[in-house]
C-alpha cells in the first residue's frame, strides 16, 4: 500500500517560503520504518507466512514496528444483542486484532420505596442512570439511563458486560424530596436491578436559614455533598424566610457539607429572579444558620471595536470572577454585543476578567486580550480586537513529498483562560498540498484528515500562533506518518448459540494525551457483511500530545 503523493518538489516550486517558521510543539512521530508496508505473497493460514507476519485476507503482513499501545473501541450497529467492547492493544506486536462481542444485559427491574407498614411502594419517574467503573479510554465513558414507569419498573436499558456504577435519582416530589441512592460498582454477571430506597420516616433530616444582607436569603438552591462534592441528597430552595430542609440517607455522615448557589433553571421563580445574578459559593459545613456574603450588584458596559475602532457586532463577551480569598465565590457570565459592539452585563461587586471573542470567520478580527477590571467600575470597559494571524502550510508524505488535494485541515484553538475551544472553518489543501490557518494568537492543535479512498493516516501536530507575527506566514511543514493498516475480524458471542459475525460495527482507535486522561482519535473503519474491518493509523511510536 503506497502513499497517494504529488510530484517531489523543486526549489521553489510548491515549497514555502519560511519568512518566519514558528517552532513545532508537539508532532506525532514520522518515522520510516520499512518500505512497502504489504507485500507479501497470498495465502491462506500464518503457517504460510515468514516467522513474524500473519495471514490476513489472503495475504501475508508483517506485524507493526513501532506503534505503541492504543486504545480500541467497538460499537457494534444501533439494534445490536452485543455491547460496546473497549480495551488496550499493543500494535507493536501484530496489525491483526480480532474482537469479540458479548451479548449485552438487558436490564429490567424496579424502584420501590420501604413504608412504614413494612411493604413497599413504587417510585414513578426515578432515572436510573448506569456508569462505567473502569473505562478504557477515559474520557469516553460509557453511559446508559432508563427512567421508571408509573408501577415503579424500567426496561429497555442495554448495558454492555463489565462493572458498572448506578444512580437512581428519585423524582423532586414535595414534600419530601428524596435524596439519590448510590451503589458500588456491580459486575453484569451478577447484576442488580431492583432498587429499594429507604422509608421516608428512616432519612436523616437537615433544617437551616441562610442569611442575606437584608435578613433571610430566599430563591438560593442549597444541596448537601460529599467530600468529593457528589450530591447525597436532592437540592432544595430556600423559602421566604431563607429556610430550607434537606432529607439524607440514614448511612450519611453525621457532618454535612452544603453547596450553596442558583438555582440550575432559568425559571425558577420571582425569588430566584431577584437575586440573579447570584454567585456560586464554596461548599461549607452545615450550621443551623449561615449567613452568606453577598455583594451588591454591580453593572458592567463597554464597546467591542477592531483595530482599526470600527465597531464588532454579535461578539461575544466573557466575564468571569477573580477567586481571591475576600471573594471566593464564582460568577462567571457572557453577553453579545449589538449592531454597534455595544455591550451590558449585570454582576456583583468585585474582580474580574473580560475578554471579547468575535466570529471565527476569517473575516472577523481575533480575540481581545483579557483585561482586569473592579466592579463597580468608574466608566466604560472598552475591548479591542485585532486582526487574526494568517500562517500557510505544507502536508508532506513520510518520504517528503507533497501530499495533493482535499486532504482535510480541521484546526482548533487550546482554552487558554476565558475562552473555550475555538475552531477555525475547515479548510482544505490544494494540488500542493499547502493550506492557509486564520486564526487567533495562541495555542492550536491541526488535526490533517486524508480525503476517502487515500491510504494515508491522520496526524495531529500543535503550534503557537503569536501576534507579533500577523503574517502572512510559513508554519514548519506537517509530515503524515507512513501508514499502517490494522485489519481484523469482529464477532458476537451468543452461547449456547453458535458464535456470529458482526457487520455495521465502528471500530475506533485511540492514542492517550500526555496527561494519560484524553484520548487522541487516530482512526475508525466500519466492518463489512463477513465482520473484517481495515483501518488505516499512524506506523508510528505515539509520544503523546500535550493537552
Amino acid at each position: 500500500m503506497q502513499p497517494v503523493a504529488g510530484a517531489e518538489p523543486a526549489i521553489g516550486e510548491g515549497v514555502l517560503p519560511m519568512r518566519r517558521a514558528l517552532p513545532l510543539l508537539l508532532a506525532l512521530a514520522a518515522c520510516s520504518l520499512r518500505e512497502p508496508r504489504v507485500s507479501a505473497a497470498s495465502c491462506t493460514s500464518n503457517g504460510q507466512c515468514g516467522r513474524h507476519d500473519i495471514c490476513f485476507l489472503g495475504e501475508c503482513r508483517p506485524p507493526a514496528a513501532n506503534l505503541s499501545i492504543v486504545q480500541m473501541e467497538v460499537r457494534p450497529p444501533a439494534g445490536s444483542q452485543f455491547g460496546v467492547k473497549g480495551q488496550q492493544i499493543d500494535l507493536s506486536k501484530g496489525v491483526l486484532n480480532d474482537v469479540t462481542l458479548a451479548v449485552a444485559l438487558d436490564a429490567d427491574g424496579s424502584v420501590t420505596q420501604e413504608q412504614d407498614d413494612g411493604g413497599t411502594a413504587p417510585v414513578a419517574g426515578a432515572v436510573l442512570t448506569w456508569t462505567e467503573n473502569v473505562p478504557v479510554i477515559p474520557d469516553r465513558v460509557e453511559q446508559v439511563t432508563a427512567v421508571t414507569d408509573s408501577d415503579g419498573g424500567y426496561g429497555g436499558a442495554r448495558i454492555s458486560q463489565g462493572s458498572w456504577n448506578v444512580l437512581v435519582q428519585p423524582p423532586a416530589q414535595p414534600p419530601v424530596p428524596l435524596p439519590p441512592l448510590r451503589t458500588g460498582p456491580f459486575d453484569t454477571a451478577a447484576p442488580v436491578l431492583d432498587f429499594v430506597l429507604p422509608k421516608t420516616s428512616a432519612l436523616k433530616r437537615l433544617d437551616g436559614i441562610l442569611l442575606g444582607p437584608d435578613g433571610g436569603l430566599a430563591g438560593a438552591s442549597v444541596t448537601a455533598v460529599d467530600a468529593q462534592g457528589t450530591a447525597i441528597s436532592a437540592p432544595a430552595v430556600s423559602v421566604a424566610d431563607g429556610g430550607y430542609t434537606l432529607y439524607l440517607l440514614p448511612s450519611a455522615p453525621l457532618s454535612a457539607t452544603l453547596q450553596i448557589g442558583p438555582q440550575p433553571n432559568a425559571d425558577a421563580g420571582v425569588a430566584a429572579a431577584a437575586l440573579d445574578p447570584f454567585p456560586t459559593y464554596p461548599p461549607v459545613s452545615y450550621q443551623a444558620s449561615i449567613v452568606i456574603d453577598l455583594p451588591a450588584t454591580a453593572s458592567l458596559n463597554g464597546t467591542v471595536v477592531d483595530s482599526q475602532g470600527a465597531p464588532v457586532p454579535a461578539a461575544r463577551v466573557y466575564v468571569r470572577n477573580v477567586n481571591n480569598v475576600n471573594q471566593p465565590w464564582t460568577l462567571a457570565r457572557s453577553v453579545i454585543t449589538n449592531d454597534a459592539g455595544v455591550y451590558a452585563v449585570t454582576l456583583r461587586a468585585g474582580d474580574y476578567v473580560v475578554q471579547a471573542a468575535p466570529s471565527t470567520d476569517a473575516n472577523s478580527p481575533a480575540l481581545s486580550a483579557q483585561q482586569s477590571i473592579k466592579l463597580p467600575a468608574l466608566g466604560p470597559v472598552n475591548l479591542t480586537c485585532p486582526p487574526k494571524v494568517v500562517r500557510l502550510g505544507q502536508v508532506l508524505t513520510a518520504d517528503g513529498r507533497f501530499v495533493g488535494a482535499n486532504f482535510q485541515i480541521l484546526a482548533t484553538r487550546v482554552p487558554d483562560g476565558l475562552v473555550t475551544t475555538r475552531a477555525a472553518p475547515p479548510t482544505a489543501t490544494d494540488s500542493n498540498g499547502i493550506f492557509s490557518l486564520v486564526g487567533d494568537p495562541g495555542r492550536w492543535r491541526i488535526t490533517v484528515v486524508p480525503p476517502a479512498g487515500v491510504s494515508l493516516p491522520r496526524n495531529i501536530v500543535q503550534v503557537d500562533l503569536v501576534a507579533t507575527d500577523p503574517g502572512p506566514s510559513a508554519l514548519p511543514a506537517i509530515r503524515i506518518s507512513p501508514p499502517l493498516e490494522v485489519v481484523g475480524t469482529v464477532m458476537g458471542s451468543a452461547p449456547p448459540a453458535q458464535a456470529v459475525l458482526v457487520a455495521g460495527a465502528m471500530v475506533s482507535f485511540f492514542s492517550l494525551d500526555a496527561s494519560g486522561l484524553h484520548g487522541l482519535f487516530l482512526g475508525n473503519a466500519l466492518t463489512d457483511a463477513n465482520g473484517r474491518y481495515a483501518a488505516i493509523l499512524p506506523d508510528v511510536a505515539q509520544p503523546g500530545i500535550g493537552p
